[in-house]
């Protein structure tokens, strides 16, 4: 699996005691050293987007104030704890670039004349990558067209359906997100597109505020965006009933041809900024479930792109949990049956046990809003 990754992320300096800040990706990178696929990982480099590239979503004004905002040095902030500093436009433009990179080494061969497209890309292709996990910041999903919020700057995963669709004519995209905080900015930028079904899991009510059940998309995009609004505490058998019960049936109705994640640990039990109930092997299940889904429609093809996780140590250990994830499924053969998954990877004894109350009764207005 190839991991993308540039020491250089470290130099986006958000402050003192800011928890989005530069130790978070040397505790990854730590972990991934010493787990025990270390040798099926390959790190790779991104390299920079382009203004050009970042405006594919986002405002050419916009643009153009991160950069002079960052040249002139020192803390500016977009809102209380969104800081520009000193090197935070050259992070940003790589954080998009490797997600950028990302898809080139899925699919370089098959680009679509473009000038948006990378001009260093071409002799990245390799048959057998299929997966990458872009370990990148600043984060993306709270970023907007004209505006940076939640720690983010450029929205990177919205960037990377934007490119694929854009430089590799790949028609229909699914997000999921399963940050513990909604992913506003994404939900912003797809809620009118019918072509990439945004999918969100996150705790409500908390930051930013959005992502109810009935939030669901409108004109072209009604019906492709999906909001799992949990309840604090909630813990991994709900997040597998989701998958179960509502996801994998509407991902057979949508037929994606790639599917994008982000992931944000902040949704760790031991994580401080939300009071989810995840632990290390939550995300191994997750990513099981989410690697199937990209198996049986998307040929494998997958991007994992961080976003938040502010324990050190929690986010380090599940990160390395996702990747064990994606690197399993791979074991699994053609298995294209939910009940033969559940029973390989005994998943009916995280889904049995039944869910919050108040997540039952969101997952029956879902089920009746979208018809399932």
């Amino acid at each position: 699996m190839i991991i993308i990754y540039d020491s250089f992320y470290q130099k986006h300096d958000s402050g003192p005691a800011h928890p989005e800040n530069a130790g978070r990706l040397p505790a990854i990178i730590s972990e991934l050293e010493k787990c025990e696929f270390a040798e099926k990982l390959k790190f790779m480099k991104p390299y920079s987007a382009t203004a050009e590239q970042i405006q594919l979503i986002h405002s050419s004004e916009y643009v153009r104030e991160i950069k002079k905002l960052s040249s002139s040095g020192g803390y500016h902030y977009l809102d209380m704890d969104t800081v520009v500093s000193k090197y935070t436009y050259e992070c940003a433009l790589l954080a998009a670039g490797g997600c950028f990179k990302g898809l080139d080494l899925i699919f370089g061969s098959n680009k679509k004349k473009s000038k948006v497209y990378s001009k260093n890309s071409s002799e990245l292709r390799s048959e057998d990558i299929l997966k990458f996990f872009a370990l990148v910041r600043p984060p993306g999903h709270h970023a907007f067209k004209s505006m940076g919020s939640g720690f983010c700057i450029f929205n990177n995963i919205s960037l990377a359906a934007r490119y694929a669709k854009t430089c590799y004519d790949i028609k229909k995209i699914m997000i999921i997100d399963f940050d513990a905080h909604h992913g506003n900015g994404t939900q912003d930028f797809f809620y009118n597109d019918g072509d990439v079904f945004y999918i969100s899991f996150h705790q409500y009510p908390h930051y930013p505020g959005t992502g109810y059940y009935n939030e669901i998309g409108s004109g072209n995009g009604k019906g492709f965006n999906l909001n799992f609004p949990f309840a604090a505490g909630t813990g991994d058998a709900d997040y597998a009933a989701a998958f179960i019960e509502i996801i994998i049936p509407l991902a057979e109705r949508f037929q994606p041809e790639l599917i994008l994640v982000s992931a944000g640990y902040d949704s760790h039990l031991d994580d401080p900024l939300s009071s989810l109930g995840l632990v290390d092997d939550s995300y191994f299940k997750i990513m099981i479930l989410i690697s199937f889904i990209s198996r049986l429609f998307c040929k494998n093809r997958l991007g994992i792109i961080l976003e938040g996780g502010y324990n050190y140590s929690a986010t380090a250990r599940s990160v390395a949990k996702t990747i064990s994830g994606c690197i399993i499924d791979s074991k699994l053969g053609k298995t294209s049956s939910i009940f033969k998954l559940k029973e390989e990877l005994e998943l009916n004894n995280i889904y049995e046990p039944g869910l919050e109350k108040r997540n039952t009764d969101v997952f029956n207005n879902i089920k009746k809003i979208f018809q399932i």
